[in-house]
């Protein structure tokens, strides 16, 4: 009875332990080891009337590991101050100590050549997963389909961060398509020693049209008594890719729209009379007040900051970055300028300004953590975005900034305070392609005198409304 039982529970072990040596995946000593939680499988024998138990337990499962593929997010920009870029790069590498695995990648390009690169790598296919964008432009790549919304990726309560104002670039048919980015307001800089020289009050920058005109009048001198004037009045960019930056507050001054969005599709308003008052004003400050040089046509922004540094102009219109650029590179002249909002016109105060977008495309093979970064860019006190603008002199659209240190200094107040007062670009699909091909050549050529105001505007206007099929 003893060897007939000990024969068949052996028996059933031998048959037990060749099972679960079976189930079991080879392992390579060299394998990290993943445990299973350990079975405990029991067997029942009866045998004569009575009934043995047989408990069998395998040995541990061992699992390879779940390794995650690396992930590269592509970042197209056009940061241009270096300060500024060595934020992003500190930004950057936080990001991707938070978040093991993930890579960003960035390209800068330049912002002359910005739009039409974002438009070839679209259609080519190879877009970035992210790319900045300037201005308008979130409207017409939108349109192109070419944007991700963020809705789904963003937390709750992101867009509560932002001014409102920020948001009309950013979000479409109520949906998040971008964040609002690093961005400027375009104000008035004047030198207070060359107003103390002609008698001006230098408490007290020109505060219309009117008076600007008056000022720029005795600020324009030929001090070397050789014919040639030698400091101007004042001065504003024309040069490149920049006319329509310091035109369009002009427009907006004179209390024109641009253009505006009607039931058959956006309509020019340079015809309008307040867009013909517009224009003969920037006319007339070279072919009539003769208070500023027609050669602003070939000047960028840092050519006329370097003539107000030397002296070679009193009063400039420039992009608020310039602050920071000349309080860094020009001590020489701390405590001889100022800056003011932009002098009124017959529709009153306006100013250009707007954030820049950091959009994800819909191209992206990663948007969760294309988002995520975005998001991340945006948080801590001071965020990373906050360190950006503050390297570029800039302002970054949300709400705590506006109320920053940095916002009430006494140069960056009256360009903090043109927030309230600025205008983008016309949201207008066809904008770009209009201002690259004729509304800046056109501008430049009504300052040379090659054209009238009245038949730049019928230009800008057919030009306008035939981009936009709206044309009569």
């Amino acid at each position: 009875m003893y060897h007939k039982k000990f024969n068949i529970v052996f028996g059933v072990l031998v048959l037990l332990s060749l099972v679960l040596a079976s189930c079991q995946p080879a392992v390579e000593p060299s394998d990290p080891e993943v445990i299973r939680e350990v079975v405990v499988e029991t067997v029942v024998v009866v045998e004569e009337g009575e009934t043995i138990i047989i408990t069998a337990t395998p040995e541990p499962v061992v699992e390879e590991p779940v390794v995650e593929e690396p992930v590269v997010i592509t970042f197209a920009h056009m940061t241009w101050l270096p300060a500024g870029q060595e934020v992003l790069d500190q930004a950057i590498a936080a990001f991707e100590d938070a978040n093991p695995g993930v890579t960003v990648e960035q390209t800068i390009i330049g912002w002359g050549e910005a739009f039409s690169q974002h438009i070839t790598s679209l259609a080519a296919g190879v877009a970035p997963d992210i790319m900045m964008l300037g201005g308008a432009w979130p409207a017409e790549f939108y349109d192109m389909g070419a944007l991700l919304a963020g809705d789904d990726y963003l937390s709750p309560d992101f867009r509560d961060k932002f001014i409102p104002a920020a948001l009309d670039t950013v979000v479409f048919d109520g949906q998040m398509y971008g964040i609002p980015w690093e961005g400027a307001t375009w104000g008035f800089f004047y030198r207070t020693d060359l107003f103390e020289a002609v008698g001006l009050d230098p408490t007290r920058p020109p505060e219309t049209w009117e008076e600007l005109v008056e000022y720029g009048q005795l600020l324009t001198l030929d001090t070397t008594g050789d014919g040639n004037i030698d400091q101007w009045g004042v001065e504003m960019p024309a040069g490149g890719w920049e006319p329509d930056d310091y035109f369009l507050p002009i427009m907006r001054q004179a209390g024109n729209p641009v253009a505006e969005q009607t039931d058959i599709g956006w309509v020019s308003t340079f015809t309008d009379p307040s867009g013909i008052e517009a224009l003969t004003f920037y006319y007339d400050l070279v072919n009539t007040y003769n208070i500023m040089p027609e050669d602003v046509i070939g000047k960028t922004w840092e050519d006329v900051k370097n003539d107000f540094v030397f002296g070679r102009t009193a009063m400039m219109y420039n992009g608020g970055w310039a602050v920071g650029v000349i309080v860094d590179t020009a001590p020489e002249i701390e405590g001889n300028w100022a800056t003011a909002l932009p002098p009124a016109g017959p529709g009153g105060y306006a100013a250009h300004g707007y954030p820049n977008t950091l959009a994800v495309t819909a191209q992206s093979r990663n948007p969760e953590v294309a988002w995520r970064f975005l998001e991340f860019l945006q948080t801590g006190d001071p965020s990373w975005a906050d360190e950006y603008c503050l390297a570029h002199s800039s302002f970054n659209w949300t709400k705590a900034y506006a109320e920053s240190d940095f916002a009430q200094q006494e140069l960056i107040a009256p360009l903090a305070e043109a927030m309230d007062i600025s205008y983008n670009r016309p949201f207008a699909t066809e904008y770009e392609t209009f201002r690259t091909g004729y509304f800046n050549p056109g501008l430049q050529s009504l300052l040379r005198g090659d054209m009238t105001p009245e038949e730049a505007a019928v230009m800008f206007d057919d030009a306008f409304n035939r981009l936009h099929g709206t044309a009569q």
